[in-house]
């Protein structure tokens, strides 16, 4: 554990340091934008480097009609002052707009009569394993400021469609290591921070016992304070970092933060008048408990076997006073799945200690039904598939009515891709799954008509939130990775009062409704690629690297909501768009370390690929996004997309996309930072490199997933499928059956036919003890087998006899339970 000591900066702000510190290092890599909320506020870039020479000095003339907003000045945690331009400019002297003929093919080109984009969304090669033999083009260039001519030339190599990810080399790491040092200067010491006080000891978990609090301070745009997307940030790094075991901080300051999450799920105190627990619900009594009081689901369970403190998710922002209790309260879903996150992270650093599950355990049910709306709140497919849309809060959003009992507090039918996390969904779901015990079914909601609820509904609701994401996001994006920060999925009921009915949510997206309606929220607009939405990006390279297999197999339906095999998208697919713009519309080639940075230490090449005004980028608006994007030059932009280098790409091999991953790496200098303490050195230098709260936040958990941290801790066969009920099952427990009972009639034959004889005497007793042996056998085999399965099924011969069979697990599944050996299989129904 850390002391808790803390320290003053220059400008009087207190940081914390938990363990000792070592001698101050520097030492770095070759670099943000304003900052913004839960639901994000948008901004520009910083110094973009030095032009090349050869090219006009003169910067491109804002678009006509268009005036630049004035620079606003924001103030870092330095204490310096960087100047923010809300429009930015491409670097003094940058070549000049260029149309996409003009730019030269960055990849071979694609077969006869088939497009890149068609062959991401058509092409049914990734269904499987496969190792195919492709052509690359390797490319050299000569460049001046009217004409570029290539020289090419090829080879021919081996690539597997389905490799594991790839991550960047040492220059990602360096550069990982500096803005998780930027982060961490967000870190305050106390609660008090917050407005609420400090838990009580007696009521925390083992673990939180003795933990100093602390909170992440935030700031910009609506998030000035401290904001749960911050908390939720801050607590999934930390969590990822202890799991992996290397940083040795990352523990303690996981641990002051949930210690402060706990805090914050109770409530303020406002002097007496904020009811306890508050968390989501509002200032009235039950309405953070009980599912039947608006807002719908419970944001938080107030009890606990352990004797703990209430736990769940708490209001988006705090201070909670009387005089912001209304535009505070209710949860924010993004932040809130990012905390619990990094809790399940952390209870396996801890080697999973029961009350610190039990805390957790609570945490992920109120997830599940207050920004889910777990049980009720869903919608039915034609197929009778039902499907959960994630809320954007426990008060609003997703599938809430606009009219009503649980009526939407905010506009209706409003989602964001950007909140879909599927690799989070998919870690609530195997963490409940590994870890239920049968006293947790006191936690879990009933329905509004007061039926008790199962472990395995709550899994079916998270693995249906995941594939409706995957669906809306498909209906949401552009061929170029770009997504809408914000889209409609209009599917009203008959009566407002109706949580359920039958509808397709993403039947009218990006648009709310048939007439072509529109929502926003958080400063971000409607239909375009945005502040909000570029954390898709990061958000579905952690579901490919945490959950490699499953992310690529992902159901999709048409408009009507029919199972469509046209229709090809995961997790992999989505990213290589992002690969690909990049290739084919950056004016270098990033996989060849420098190529990118010649004569300059701006990134604008690479900026081709996503700035529309400056650049005429291509694919970035299309039906699906309708608005014109935010600038890349935006740290928030950026960085986030850089993690889709993550995921394989045939055309480009793993030492280049590595190299990618480096090259966005270099865009700032890290060498006058101090990776210890951020106090005690300087800004890093170069463009895109703003180091304030949203700019640090996207860059640090983009350079996390790239760096190779991140760190899968439930085994693939343990993953569980709602759509065959996949389970384990006990066919040794089978075979121990008819051991028994052929042990049994072999020792009836011998005592029927050998009496008097000795030798059968001899016989009897050893069938005896064979017969022990299998029926002990039979014991423990159904005992853990009743364990693992939380006592469903009754025995695998009536899941027979009822019209079920038994269906073998992939080869080499790992064994679900290593001390008792089972078999992976699944049951699926026969037609």
């Amino acid at each position: 554990m850390g002391s808790g000591a803390s320290k003053k900066t220059a400008d009087g702000q207190e940081v914390v340091a938990l363990v000792e510190a070592p001698a101050a290092s520097a030492g770095g890599s070759a670099g943000g934008a304003p900052a913004q909320a839960s639901g994000c506020s948008a901004g520009a870039k910083a110094d973009l480097g030095e032009p090349p020479a050869a090219v006009p000095e003169k910067p491109k003339a804002p678009p006509e009609g268009k005036r630049p907003r004035p620079a606003r000045k924001t103030k870092d945690k330095g204490g310096a002052v960087e100047a923010v331009a809300s429009e930015d400019t491409a670097p003094s002297g940058s070549p000049a707009r260029r149309s996409p003929q003009d730019r030269g093919p960055r990849l071979p080109s694609p077969p006869p009569a088939a497009s890149k984009a068609a062959e991401l969304d058509d092409d049914d090669d990734d269904d499987e394993t496969t190792t195919t033999i492709i052509t690359t083009t390797s490319i050299t260039r000569t460049e001046t400021t009217t004409t570029k001519t290539f020289t090419t030339s090829t080879s021919t190599t081996s690539t597997s469609t389905t490799g594991p990810y790839v991550f960047g080399g040492n220059i990602t790491e360096d550069a990982f290591a500096g803005w998780l040092s930027i982060w961490r200067n967000n870190y305050q010491v106390g609660l008090w921070n917050a407005g609420v006080p400090d838990p009580w000891e007696s009521l925390m978990p083992k673990s939180l016992k003795g933990i100093k609090p602390i909170v992440v301070e935030s700031s910009g745009g609506v998030a000035g304070g401290i904001v749960t997307e911050g908390m939720g940030y801050g607590i999934m790094i930390e969590g990822f970092l202890a799991a992996k075991g290397k940083d040795v901080r990352a523990l303690n300051y996981s641990l002051a933060l949930i210690k402060s999450w706990q805090g914050m799920v109770n409530g303020g105190a406002a002097n007496g008048k904020i009811t306890q627990p508050f968390a989501g619900g509002e200032n009235k009594t039950h309405s953070a408990t009980k599912v039947d009081q608006w807002p719908y689901g419970i944001s938080a369970v107030e009890w606990s076997h352990e004797k703990l403190a209430p736990a769940g998710v708490p209001a988006w922002k705090f201070p909670l006073t009387e005089k912001n209790i209304q535009s505070n309260m209710g949860s924010a879903a993004d932040g809130d799945q990012d905390a619990i996150l990094g809790m399940i992270y952390t209870a396996h650093a801890l080697d999973f200690p029961s009350d610190f599950v039990d805390m957790v355990m609570r945490s992920v049910i109120s997830f599940a039904s207050a920004d889910l709306g777990f049980p009720d709140l869903y919608r039915i497919l034609p197929n009778g598939e039902k499907i959960y849309v994630p809320k954007l809060g426990s008060m609003w959003g997703g599938l809430l009515p606009e009219h009503g009992k649980f009526k939407t507090l905010q506009q209706p039918w409003c989602y964001s891709p950007g909140y879909f996390a599927p690799a989070h969904y998919r870690t609530m779901r195997d963490f409940a799954l590994k870890h239920w015990k049968k006293e947790y079914n006191d936690y879990m909601p009933n329905t509004l008509a007061g039926k008790p609820t199962t472990l395995d509904e709550m899994a079916e609701a998270f693995d249906s939130a995941v594939t409706a994401g995957y669906n809306i996001l498909y209906y949401s994006s552009c061929s170029s990775g770009s997504v809408s920060n914000w889209v409609g999925v209009m599917t009203p009921c008959e009566d407002d009062d109706d949580l359920h009915c039958h509808g397709v949510p993403w039947q009218h997206t990006p648009w709310v409704g048939p007439d072509g309606g529109k929502c926003a929220q958080s400063g971000t607009k409607f239909g375009s690629f945005g502040a909000d939405a570029s954390r898709s990006a990061w958000r579905i390279a952690m579901d490919y690297v945490l959950y490699r297999e499953e992310s690529r197999q992902v159901t999709m339906y048409d408009r009507d909501g029919r199972p469509s095999e046209d229709i090809r998208f995961g997790a992999q697919r989505f990213l290589n768009r992002i690969v690909v713009q990049y290739a084919t519309s950056s004016i270098c080639d990033g996989g060849v370390l420098g190529d990118c940075f010649k004569n300059t230490s701006s990134p604008y090449r690479m900026a081709y690929a996503y700035d529309v005004d400056k650049f005429n980028a291509t694919n970035v608006q299309c039906d699906n996004v309708p608005e014109a994007p935010e600038s890349w030059w935006a740290g928030f932009m950026a960085y986030p997309t850089f993690a889709a280098f993550v995921a394989p790409f045939d055309e480009i091999g793993a030492e280049q996309m590595t190299n990618w991953m480096d090259t966005f790496s270099s865009i700032c200098n890290f060498t006058m930072v101090d990776k210890w303490n951020f106090t005690r050195g300087h800004k890093p230098r170069g463009s895109i490199c703003l180091t304030s709260y949203f700019e640090a936040s996207q860059a640090v958990i983009a350079t996390m997933v790239m760096s190779n941290n991140l760190v899968p801790i439930f085994s693939p066969s343990f993953h569980y499928n709602s759509k065959n009920q996949v389970t384990i099952l006990e066919n040794e427990a089978i075979q121990a059956d008819a051991q028994v009972q052929a042990a049994a009639r072999n020792v009836a034959a011998v005592g029927f036919f050998g009496a008097g004889v000795s030798l059968v005497e001899v016989s009897v007793v050893l069938l005896l003890a064979m017969c022990f042996v299998a029926m002990t056998r039979r014991r423990r085999t159904w005992s853990g087998y009743s364990v693992l399965s939380n006592g469903r099924a009754k025995s695998p011969r009536d899941r027979v006899a009822s019209g079920r069979r038994l269906v073998p697990a992939p080869a080499g599944a790992a064994d679900a339970d290593e001390t008792m050996r089972l078999s992976a299989l699944a049951v699926s129904e026969d037609a």
